[in-house]
């Protein structure tokens, strides 16, 4: 998933929902205030939310928002206060509930007057189901910020049971199950919300990161999608076939069948869906691989541009030249062939007439101008030209397009010099750099600098987060290590979780331990990446080179602090002196 984008959308869900648990416990306390039944339960044979209960959901709304976003220390511990300060009220209110329906008159505190009319008249309020609700939940605000496996557990056992029992509830209400009521259909309303927004704000945690970690993500909602679907569409067609005049049991049947029949054709569709664009990917692959074959045909079998120049200026040009460069052959008549080469690649053009004006065959490539614009690269051959009675006249030149050879080639090489996964250069490459610098000295006060970079508990980010992160993690260091050094200074990656940094003009010692300690302090900072936040940290090794020392003695001084590094702290630098060879840190 594209994290940059996706988690400060369902942060503002989260608010959204959670700023929607206010407007219903709002509007709760206006039913109490005016004795609107309608607001206070919805309908008057079904349990109504008690004002204590609405004062509960919303607090925990509020401490969710406090925690949302980028909040402050402050209002963290804020927000766990109010947390915890509601779930110390539901636990007194199940304990003094326990066994004894009236709460030892806990539940009158607030519009007593109002809750004692209505707990004369049934069905009364599920009041410990909805205290034990509310316990789950302030669980679960309450460890929303804390870092630790056990307020992780706490947090997805809060938010689990939760749903279950919040789940039941409407599913009760859906059936007209008086029995299973556990919660005021309001209260079941906001604390459904509440469970959405604590899943908005800690997106990473089960269940929801289980499913966004997931390939196959898209399958999954979609399966979840018509399994909460179903008993909801049943609900309302046995809603529809009792309005009806249906009996109970007939409209329960026709229902469950109804149902049964549409999420039958749904399901086919999706699947139907599914194989389609399965069928639509093998039929581009087929097509692909038949355009690459044609191409190969094509490309083999072309007609090249035969093209006559003398003095520079076209004499004469196949009829192939309008497929290949555009423009009837007439209109290259007569024209400087010059206009049409790219002004990088005069020199060569110029170069290559010579020559072949002093009898040589040459063979070159270069750029061409088409009709319309754009530049084709041609590999020419060119040779003297000479008229029936033998004179000199110009030359003859075969053009051939090979724009995909070259993207061909361009991208081997790249493949071949650079790492595909970072866009460093790869071990050969970097290598090569450094031993060019080494067989040119700098300037007398200019040293050139080595620094080996290693990243920290690397395996344990792949075995935790999976291969697809540690990928993202390196890119992301390669990506740090790159804005930390200067213009001209080589990064390379020299396989695995290791990387050198090649920095010529390096003027002393200390300028080396400022650059190392801006890449450790750039590397360190949290990746985020798929609503996770990842650590990872270098351990840094550095030293300057001798003038005449050779790459691998160097390598093993920068590889040998970098080891020194690794075996102390780790996320520090070892600098490496030459002369002395004495080692000093600079870590954290």
């Amino acid at each position: 998933m594209d994290s940059s984008g996706s988690r400060p959308r369902m942060t503002g869900w989260g608010r959204a929902a959670a700023v929607a648990v206010l407007v219903v416990a709002a509007l709760n306390w206006v039913g109490w205030a005016t004795g609107s039944s309608v607001l206070i339960r919805l309908n008057r044979s079904w349990p109504h939310m008690l004002p204590w209960a609405a004062l509960w959901l919303a607090a925990l709304a509020l401490a969710i928002l406090l925690q949302s976003g980028q909040p402050s220390r402050a209002r963290v511990w804020l927000g766990r206060g109010v947390a915890v300060a509601v779930g110390v009220g539901a636990a007194v209110m199940l304990l003094a509930g326990a066994g004894t329906p009236s709460l030892a008159g806990l539940d009158q505190v607030w519009f007593a007057e109002a809750v004692r009319t209505l707990h004369s008249s049934p069905p009364g309020p599920p009041t410990l189901q909805t205290a034990a609700t509310v316990l789950l939940l302030s669980a679960a605000v309450a460890a929303t910020r804390v870092e630790r496996w056990w307020a992780e557990l706490v947090w997805v056992v809060g938010v689990i049971g939760a749903l279950l029992i919040t789940v039941t509830s409407i599913a009760a209400y859906l059936f007209d199950a008086r029995s299973l009521m556990y919660l005021a259909l309001p209260g079941a309303i906001a604390s459904l919300l509440l469970v959405t927004a604590l899943s908005a704000a800690r997106p990473d945690r089960p269940p929801i990161g289980w499913l966004l970690a997931r390939p196959d993500r898209e399958a999954l909602l979609r399966l979840y999608g018509l399994a909460v679907g179903y008993p909801i569409v049943v609900a309302l067609l046995r809603v529809t076939f009792l309005a009806l005049g249906r009996s109970e049991s007939a409209a329960f049947a026709l229902s469950v069948m109804v149902c049964t029949v549409l999420a039958a054709v749904i399901g086919f569709r999706l699947r139907r869906g599914e194989q389609d664009l399965l069928i639509e990917k093998e039929q581009l692959a087929r097509e692909r691989a038949e355009a690459e074959t044609r191409y190969r045909m094509y490309a083999d079998n072309a007609v090249d541009v035969i093209i006559h120049l003398r003095d520079i200026k076209v004499v004469w040009v196949s009829p192939s030249v309008e497929p290949a460069l555009g423009g009837p052959a007439q209109r290259w008549i007569d024209v400087d062939f010059s206009r049409f080469i790219h002004p990088d690649d005069l020199g060569t053009l110029a170069l290559a007439l010579k020559r072949i004006a002093n009898g040589e065959s040459v063979q070159e490539r270069f750029r061409v101008r088409s009709v319309d614009g754009e530049y084709h690269w041609v590999d020419g051959h060119g040779k003297p030209h000479v008229d029936a009675d033998g004179n000199p006249d110009g030359l003859i030149a075969a053009l051939r397009i090979v724009d995909d050879r070259v993207a061909v080639e361009q991208q081997l090489e790249k493949l071949a010099r650079f790492d595909t996964l970072t866009g460093l250069a790869n071990r050969g490459e970097a290598i090569a750099r450094l031993e060019a610098a080494l067989e040119h000295p700098p300037a007398f006060g200019v040293h050139i600098g080595i620094i080996f970079c290693d990243v920290d508990h690397f395996k344990e980010i792949n075995d935790t987060w999976g291969h697809g992160i540690g990928d993202t993690v390196l890119a992301t260091l390669a990506s740090r290590i790159r804005e930390s050094v200067r213009p001209g200074d080589t990064v390379g990656r020299t396989g695995g979780d290791e990387m050198i940094v090649v920095l010529p003009g390096v003027r002393s010692i200390d300028e080396l331990a400022r650059i190392s300690e801006e890449i450790r302090s750039r590397a360190a900072q949290p990746i985020h990446e798929s609503g996770k936040t990842i650590h990872a940290t270098l351990s840094i090794g550095a030293t300057i080179a001798v003038p005449g020392e050779t790459v691998s003695s160097v390598m093993a001084r920068a590889d040998g602090a970098m080891y020194q590094a690794k075996l102390g702290a780790r996320n520090t630098v070892v600098l490496v002196e030459p002369a002395a060879e004495s080692p000093s840190g600079a870590g954290v």
